[in-house]
């Protein structure tokens, strides 16, 4: 997963939040304004999935994820926008997978109990360097790190499905059919493609191809 750092909260919920004080029976998750949080967290999130980092291309083809689910623990986490990530696919009909739950993701943590030691939020800030991402697209977790294998397994990162998405998306960038990378042009695009465009995107999966681009240009180095 690639690290998220939230900014504060949206202007429209700081404002929902101070029209209801109150009304406290008001502020819930279901009346909460959601179309200007959803725009936030995308800037924030590079238009990447927070779990996956599938992109997502507008506000409509994503859903608001609870980090801790609301059913565990204080009620006001529903509405707390540190406690909110932006994640694939829509709830909105028309956006659903065709048979049941997203086989990976959010949909499969689901309302799974987290806390320090079975779950490794995007937001920490050594979440990048717990996990380990390898041509083949599959994922590993560092060492004994079993919060971070535990997270592997609540959100499907192994499936196969997701690893063959990743598996493209390396191939494309730092095995191109056309072209063999130098050492160097492999370094750069390790750095390159964790930085987002003009308009703030990040490319699909940038984590897994900056190690594969890193690991592959220490490879080519080695053997010159």
């Amino acid at each position: 997963m690639r690290r998220i750092i939230k900014g504060l909260e949206p202007e429209e919920l700081r404002r929902w939040k101070e029209q209801n004080a109150h009304v406290p029976q008001n502020l819930t998750y279901a009346n909460m304004p959601k179309a200007e949080v959803k725009r936030q967290m995308l800037a924030e999130q590079g238009y990447l999935c927070a779990y996956t980092m599938q992109q997502i291309p507008t506000p409509n083809d994503c859903q608001i994820e609870h980090l801790v689910p609301q059913s565990q623990g204080d009620p006001r986490l529903g509405i707390t926008y540190d406690n909110l990530l932006a994640c694939a696919p829509s709830n909105r009909p028309g956006h659903r997978p065709e048979r049941g739950k997203c086989p990976f993701g959010a949909e499969q943590k689901d309302q799974t109990r987290i806390n320090d030691d079975n779950f490794v939020s995007p937001l920490r800030g050594d979440v990048e360097q717990r996990f380990r991402y390898a041509a083949d697209g599959s994922v590993t977790w560092v060492g004994g790190d079993t919060a971070a294998e535990s997270t592997i397994g609540i959100l499907r990162l192994d499936h196969q499905q997701l690893e063959d998405l990743r598996k493209a998306a390396i191939d494309e960038r730092v095995f191109p059919p056309d072209a063999v990378l130098s050492s160097q042009e492999a370094e750069n695009l390790s750095h390159a493609i964790m930085t987002p465009n003009a308009a703030g995107r990040l490319p699909e999966f940038c984590l897994a191809i900056s190690q594969v681009a890193g690991w592959y240009a220490n490879r080519v180095g080695e053997g010159n």
